[in-house]
């Protein structure tokens, strides 16, 4: 019985050990080969320059409108925010002394119509009696001044007709352009003066008709080119990315702060339905070089030795050093011009 106790206690110890050498060969093996790895894939890679910039009218997309005429305003049809399309009327100024002066004009021209009429055929009657010799070359002569002086007088009532006609249309204020209502400096019953500055009734702004102002530093302005993809976000829709086109680069710097800046103006060339306005601030990255389906690795796998770059394969569950060679690169990834292959696995570090 103690031959057969000794002997069961002796392969127990054996199994143990056994399983124990088992087990930590293999944690070993899982040490190596559990790693944390990535990968070699293609991606796309983009340089960029990031930067503020505010949302601004394009030139003739925001229009002051104001009154021609004098007068008392009769009539607002519009209040701030409201949306009108081009030629929508927006205001009247009382138009009865416009009106009465009108109507004066076109009398005075009928006037003016009847003595050439008459002076026409007095000329005509006196032409008669010269070519007959009844009366002398003074008296035919006198007869067509008063004919060219009648003509003179019509034509002058005309245009004065025409001006009073001109004068009482502006008693109507329309819009010039679509957009909206930004601001209303004129009310019902104020009155009115125009002299040789158009007093402002409301100010219209086209929101399909804004631009991005970016104010890129003179440190990156060199790299800033026209045509140049540009991403942008704005407060009011966060995690909405808007698309646009850098369209053209101002000379001129503006100083703030003793800090140069250079306005890159963008096309914005999507907007995905939403209301962009005036003013509003933007982040704004501009897109200086891009590479597609570049070969990619992470940055927090690429190590340095003696101003080498290397990373660590790993192949069969072993590790292998590989020297590269590297490209453009963003934020997270470096180009891999040489070194390792697709889809081979890098051990971060």
């Amino acid at each position: 019985m103690k031959k057969i106790l000794f002997a069961s206690i002796a392969i127990t110890f054996i199994a143990g050990a056994s399983y124990m050498l088992v087990a930590f060969s293999t944690d070993q093996q899982d040490d190596e080969s559990e790693q944390p790895f990535v990968v070699v894939q293609r991606k796309d890679i983009s340089q960029s320059i990031i930067a503020t910039g505010i949302i601004k009218p394009k030139v003739g997309a925001e229009v002051k409108v104001g009154a021609q005429v004098s007068g008392v305003v009769k009539n607002l049809f519009v209040k701030t925010g409201s949306r009108v399309k081009m030629n929508d009327l927006l205001a009247v100024i009382d138009p009865r002394i416009y009106q009465s002066q009108k109507d004066k004009m076109l009398a005075l021209r009928e006037i003016a119509a009847a003595e050439k009429k008459y002076a026409e055929i007095e000329v005509n009657r006196q032409r008669t009696l010269f070519e007959q010799q009844a009366i002398s070359l003074q008296q035919f002569e006198t007869a067509s001044q008063r004919f060219e002086l009648a003509d003179a007088r019509l034509k002058q009532a005309g245009a004065e007709y025409e001006y009073a006609d001109l004068q009482l249309g502006y008693t109507k204020i329309f819009s010039p352009i679509k957009g909206v209502v930004a601001s209303i400096s004129t009310q019902e019953g104020e009155t009115v003066a125009a002299g040789f500055v158009s007093p402002t009734f409301v100010t219209i702004i086209d929101l399909d008709q804004l631009e991005l102002w970016t104010y890129v530093d003179e440190t990156d302005i060199g790299r800033i080119q026209k045509g140049q993809s540009v991403s942008f976000t704005v407060d009011t829709y966060p995690g909405e990315s808007f698309e646009g086109t850098v369209e053209t680069i101002y000379p001129k710097a503006e100083i703030q702060n003793n800090v140069v800046n250079y306005v890159a103006v963008v096309k914005i060339t999507s907007q995905h339905d939403k209301i962009l306005r005036p003013e509003m601030t933007a982040t704004v990255q501009t897109f200086t070089r891009r590479k597609e389906h570049a070969l990619a690795i992470p940055k927090n796998a690429v190590q340095t030795e003696n101003d080498r770059m290397f990373v660590t394969i790993l192949s069969n569950g072993k590790a292998e050093r590989r020297y590269i060679s590297t490209g453009i690169s963003d934020k997270k990834y470096y180009e891999v011009l040489s070194g390792v292959n697709e889809k081979e696995k890098v051990i971060l570090k």
